[in-house]
């Protein structure tokens, strides 16, 4: 068992340093899809969609005006010209808009947590910890378990890291198409579905970021070491298990995020408040808008 645990270690220590190239700081960063050429032909095909989809409402809202006659109808395109005329806006600039936010989520990384993430750091004091530890025979078993438990961890983060630059590509691509669905009620939540996914996306790495960097310098600065500030036994074992925690902690942050995502958009209290207010204010200085702000208020 002693050879068996020796060479179990060796390998956990091999794949640690071939997670040294893999992961590297930016690995909470965002990368700007924007500038893919496959994004950019997605991209190009969505707004065609959206160029056809306008002029063929622009043709039926041109006919209804010319054909109907009721009240309610007239009233009803008098508010769908000014979905239209935003959705077009939005989608114009959908592309452009997205890596904007995309250099804003990865300049508020940078402002929260430094240049980079200490993935280095955590990986070297993870190969310390082992080679420490793997002295004791009473624990060499353990302590082998429980770095191939962070390796495998480790290589959940970056696959995750992947699977969110995926979506990010799709997000990027179909833009166009998502912000013009702004042009009618009926096709609005397909947008307001658009814009939570994207800024999930943009806020997961972010919190990973913050998660990932305040657990790991707890753990190798030797100042402020946690099991020390906790009170707990200062021991190879117990810094490794801590790192797991810190791993697994970072790794439910898209789970948290996907929840917000599907979740559907429920009315704010404040935000119904704000908009009274806002819509007071600007009807006070039309025509007739004292009387339109008594009516509203009422």
């Amino acid at each position: 068992m002693n050879d068996l645990i020796s060479w179990l270690a060796e390998k956990v220590n091999e794949l640690l340093g071939g997670l040294l190239a893999i992961l590297t700081s930016s690995i909470f960063l965002s990368p700007d899809v924007t500038v893919l050429p496959q994004v950019t032909a997605i991209a190009g095909t969505s707004a065609l969609v959206v160029t056809a989809c306008f002029l063929l409402a622009i043709v039926a809202v041109g006919v209804a005006v010319m054909v109907g006659d009721s009240v309610e109808m007239r009233y009803g395109i008098k508010e769908l010209i000014p979905r239209l005329v935003v959705g077009f806006v939005l989608s114009a600039f959908a592309v452009p808009l997205t890596g904007v936010l995309i250099d804003v989520a990865n300049a508020l990384t940078v402002s929260m947590t430094g240049v980079s993430a200490p993935t280095t750091e955590m990986i070297t004091f993870v190969r310390g910890r082992i080679a420490s530890a793997m002295t004791d025979e009473s624990s060499a078993l353990l302590i082998a378990v429980i770095g191939l438990l962070i390796v495998v961890l480790m290589f959940l983060l970056g696959g995750s890291w992947l699977v969110r630059v995926g979506v990010l590509i799709v997000l990027a691509g179909v833009a166009p198409v998502a912000l013009a669905c702004y042009a009618t009620p009926w096709t609005q939540g397909a947008a307001q579905l658009w814009w939570r996914t994207l800024l999930g996306c943009l806020a997961t790495p972010t919190l990973q970021a913050v998660a990932f960097s305040a657990g790991i310098n707890l753990l190798v600065d030797p100042e402020s070491n946690l099991p020390i500030l906790l009170g707990l036994p200062g021991s190879d074992t117990v810094n490794l298990m801590l790192v797991i925690v810190v791993l697994w902690v970072t790794l439910k942050v898209p789970g948290m995020m996907r929840r917000y995502v599907t979740r559907a958009g429920s009315s704010n209290t404040g935000g119904v408040l704000l908009r009274a207010v806002l819509i007071q204010g600007v009807t006070r200085h039309l025509p007739l808008g004292r009387l339109a702000a008594v009516r509203g208020g009422r």
